[in-house]
């Protein structure tokens, strides 16, 4: 089960991959972005019912770090969306 990385210090944030969860009307939307080594960037936007943006983006944002060789995946989730378990473990560094 992958861990991701809420409230990551921003030290840690240039050699990380940034995933940013958020509600639309038609489902939840995912922005995968990296700095380094060129800045990049990759949306997941909900296309049917149910939306499956999310499953999308998490795999996705996991190869970004094995390929980049960063270790952490920062997310930054909307305060309205809820992190589901099967997702894989949230941990807060706050």
């Amino acid at each position: 089960m992958p861990t991701f990385f809420r409230h990551l210090p921003r030290l840690q944030q240039d050699h990380a991959v940034a995933l940013r969860i958020f509600s639309l009307p038609e489902g939840l939307s995912c922005v995968v972005s990296w700095r380094l080594p060129e800045p990049g960037l990759r949306v997941f936007s909900p296309k049917a019912l149910p939306s499956r943006s999310v499953e999308e983006a998490l795999p996705y944002a996991k190869y970004l770090c094995e390929h980049l060789g960063t270790c952490r995946i920062a997310v930054e989730i909307d305060d309205d969306v809820e992190w589901d378990p099967s997702w894989g473990e949230l941990v807060d560094l706050q």
